[in-house]
C-alpha cells in the first residue's frame, strides 16, 4: 500500500476520533451559505433560534425543542422537516452534506418514535437519566466506526433526541436540559 495513502487514512481516522465533545449552538447573523446551512456562533453566545425556526415552522406539526445553550466551536447546520418529524444536523464544515467524518451531531424529533434499545456489539451504555423539569430520559452511547452519545425524552407522543459524535454524557444531558428549559418554540 502507498505510504502517502496510508498516512492520509490514518490522519482522517485520527481527526474523526478527536472530534469535539461539546457543542456551540447559535446562529450567526452572517448571510446564508449554500442551501439551508448557516454558520453557528462562538461558544458562550445565546442561540438565535429564529433562523432555525424559519426553516422548520410550517413544515412540521411536531412541537419544536431547540437548545438555547451549548458550548464549543463554530458549527454549521442543515434542517430537514416532515409533517411528523424534523432533524437539525450540526456539522464541522459548511460542505459536510451528511458525511460522517465532518458530522458533529444532531437534534431530532419523531412523532411516535421509540426509545433506543440495547444493540449487541454496538451499545456501550444504555441507562435512564433525570432531565430538567422532572423529565425522564434515556442516555445511550453506541460505538461503531465512532461513538455517538445521545439523550432521548418524550413529550406529547414525540421522541426527542440530541446526539453528539464522540460526545460525553454530561454534554448531551446539558443539551437536552437546555432544550427542555427553553420549552416549545
Amino acid at each position: 500500500m502507498n505510504k502517502n495513502f496510508l498516512a492520509l487514512v490514518i490522519s482522517v481516522c485520527l481527526l474523526t476520533a478527536v472530534a469535539p465533545t461539546s457543542v456551540a449552538f447559535g446562529v450567526s447573523a452572517s448571510p446564508q451559505r449554500q442551501g439551508e446551512k448557516k454558520q453557528l456562533a462562538e461558544a458562550g453566545t445565546a442561540v438565535k433560534v429564529s433562523e432555525i425556526l424559519a426553516k422548520l415552522k410550517g413544515k412540521t406539526q411536531v412541537p419544536i425543542f431547540i437548545p438555547s445553550l451549548l458550548d464549543s466551536e463554530k458549527l454549521y447546520y442543515q434542517t430537514t422537516a416532515k409533517t411528523d418529524s424534523y432533524t437539525i444536523s450540526m456539522d464541522l464544515t459548511a460542505e459536510c452534506n451528511g458525511v460522517t467524518a465532518c458530522s458533529f451531531g444532531e437534534i431530532r424529533a419523531q412523532k411516535g418514535g421509540e426509545f433506543s434499545t440495547k444493540i449487541e456489539g454496538v451499545t456501550k451504555t444504555l441507562k435512564n437519566v433525570q432531565l430538567a423539569r422532572g423529565v425522564k430520559g434515556v442516555f445511550h452511547n453506541g460505538c461503531g466506526a465512532y461513538c455517538t452519545a445521545s439523550v432521548e425524552w418524550k413529550s406529547q407522543g414525540v421522541l426527542y433526541t440530541v446526539a453528539i459524535k464522540n460526545g460525553r454524557e454530561a454534554d448531551v444531558i446539558k443539551m437536552a436540559n437546555s432544550a427542555i428549559q427553553a420549552g416549545k418554540r
